[in-house]
C-alpha cells in the first residue's frame, strides 16, 4: 500500500457515501487503512433515497458486491433476497446499504454533512512536479464545509472520488449552457423523477414542461401520462432537442424493466396521449417568472419558436461529475466526455453501448497522472451513461490491487 506520510496507518479519503463509496470503504478497512468517508448529505446514499421509489432495471445479483456479502456474513447481518428480483432504490438502501453503513463502518469513519470543496497537494500546485515521484510523497489536502458553513482541512495519503453525477445536473439551455434566466429560477425547477404515488397532488391539474430523453425522462413521461388519464386537466409538454430521436432499444433486451419502459416511451412518442404533447427538435431559450407561472421560450432548430406558460418544469437531462473538486490535481480528462482520458478512450472504443456488456478495464486504465488519486463509479464514466454498479465493484477491486502492488 502507499507509504504513510505521518504516524499511524495510511489515510484513505473517500469522497461520497453512495454504493461505490461504501464498497471502497469496506475494501479500505479490509486493507488496514484509516478510512474517512466525506458525504455532503445528511445520510449515506442520499441520491438513492431520492429516487428510492423507482425499481432498478438490474436484479439483486448485480447490485451486491462480493465484499458486501462477505462483510454481511462476518457481521452476522441477516440478508436474504431473491437474486433474480429487481429491487427498488428504497429496498436497496434498507436491506443492503444501511445495515452495512450502520454495522460495518465505524462511526468515526463516516462524516455526514461534510461537503468537499476542493482537493490539492501540500506544497504543490497543479503544474508543479509533473511526473515527479516527489509529488506522490506530498499528502492530499481536502477542504471541507459543514452544514453551518464552517470550513476545515483534512489530510489523506490516498483519495477515491466516488461523488457520482446525481447532484450535478446538466443545464437545460441549447449547447449545454443554462438557458437565459435558468440560474435565477433554480428553486422553481425540479431535477429528479417525481414520486407520483405520494406527490400526485403537486402535479395533477398542472401544466408541466418536461425536458430530457433518457430513461429518467421516459419514466416521468409515462407516469405523467398515466396521471393525466385520472386528472384530465394535467398537461405535459415533453421537449426533446434532437429532431430524429432514436429510443435506446436493445435487441432482445434481457432486462424486462428497461425493455418495457422504452417500449412505453416510444409508443407515447408515436401515438401521443391526451395529457402529453411532444416537441421534437426543440431547445429552451429562456425561462422567466410570468404572473405566478413560468414563462418558457422554445426555439425550433430549423427556425421559429413558441412561448408557453407552465406551472412546473421537470428537467431530467442527466448530469456529469463535478470536476472542480480536483481542479488543482493532475487529472487527464477527455475533452468530449469529461471522464478520465484512458477510461474514456476505452469506453468510446467499446463495441457495445449496452451497460450489461461493460466490464472494468483494469487499474492501469483507472490511473491518473496524479498519484494515488482515482475516480470511481458513475463519475468515472463522465458523459457515458452505460455505468453499472457491477463495474464499480470491479473498479474498487482493481484499485486496491494496484495500491497493494505499489506499496
Amino acid at each position: 500500500m502507499p507509504r504513510n506520510k505521518g504516524p499511524g496507518p495510511v489515510r484513505l479519503a473517500i469522497l461520497g457515501a453512495g454504493p461505490i463509496g461504501l464498497d471502497a470503504a469496506l475494501a479500505g478497512l479490509e486493507a488496514g487503512y484509516r478510512v474517512d468517508v466525506y458525504e455532503a448529505g445528511s445520510r449515506p446514499a442520499w441520491h438513492v433515497r431520492d429516487w428510492g421509489f423507482v425499481r432498478l432495471f438490474s436484479p439483486w445479483s448485480m447490485n451486491v458486491s462480493a465484499r458486501m456479502l462477505r462483510t454481511l456474513g462476518r457481521q452476522g447481518i441477516a440478508f436474504s433476497v431473491d437474486e433474480d428480483a429487481f429491487p427498488t432504490g428504497v429496498e436497496l438502501v434498507e436491506q443492503l446499504l444501511d445495515p452495512l453503513w450502520e454495522h460495518a463502518i465505524p462511526t468515526s469513519s463516516l462524516h455526514l454533512g461534510e461537503r468537499v470543496i476542493g482537493v490539492g497537494r501540500e506544497g504543490a500546485l497543479k503544474h508543479e512536479e509533473i511526473g515527479s515521484p516527489a509529488r506522490a510523497l506530498r499528502r492530499f489536502r481536502i477542504l471541507l464545509e459543514d452544514v453551518k458553513g464552517s470550513e476545515r482541512v483534512e489530510l489523506a495519503d490516498v483519495v477515491l472520488d466516488c461523488t457520482g453525477t446525481y447532484g450535478n445536473p446538466n443545464s437545460l439551455g441549447d449547447g449545454g449552457i443554462p438557458a437565459v434566466g435558468e440560474r435565477a429560477m433554480q428553486a422553481q425547477l425540479m431535477r429528479r423523477i417525481p414520486d407520483l404515488d405520494t406527490e400526485a397532488a403537486e402535479w395533477a391539474e398542472r401544466s408541466i414542461l418536461l425536458v430530457g430523453a433518457g430513461h429518467s425522462a421516459q419514466t416521468a413521461a409515462v407516469r405523467l401520462a398515466e396521471l393525466s388519464a385520472h386528472a384530465p386537466a394535467t398537461r405535459v409538454t415533453w421537449v426533446l432537442r434532437k429532431e430524429h430521436h432514436v429510443w435506446r432499444m436493445i435487441d432482445n433486451d434481457p432486462l424486462p424493466g428497461r425493455r418495457e419502459l422504452v417500449d412505453a416511451a416510444a409508443n407515447l412518442a408515436a401515438r401521443g396521449s391526451h395529457g402529453v404533447q411532444m416537441r421534437i427538435g426543440v431547445v429552451i431559450d429562456e425561462l422567466c417568472p410570468r404572473d405566478g407561472q413560468i414563462g418558457v421560450r422554445l426555439r425550433q432548430r430549423g427556425g421559429g419558436g413558441e412561448e408557453l406558460r407552465v406551472d412546473r418544469i421537470l428537467g431530467l437531462v442527466g448530469g456529469v461529475g463535478d470536476h472542480t473538486l480536483y481542479r488543482q490535481l493532475q487529472v487527464h480528462e477527455c475533452y468530449a466526455t469529461s471522464g478520465p482520458m484512458k477510461l474514456a478512450a476505452a469506453l468510446l472504443g467499446s463495441e457495445s453501448a449496452d451497460c450489461l456488456a461493460q466490464e472494468s478495464h483494469g487499474a492501469d486504465i483507472l490511473r491518473n497522472p496524479e498519484p494515488n488519486f482515482f475516480l470511481l463509479g458513475d463519475k468515472s464514466y463522465g458523459r457515458n451513461t452505460t455505468f453499472l454498479l457491477r463495474v464499480g465493484w470491479q473498479q474498487v477491486d482493481d484499485v486496491f490491487r494496484e495500491l497493494s502492488r505499489t506499496s
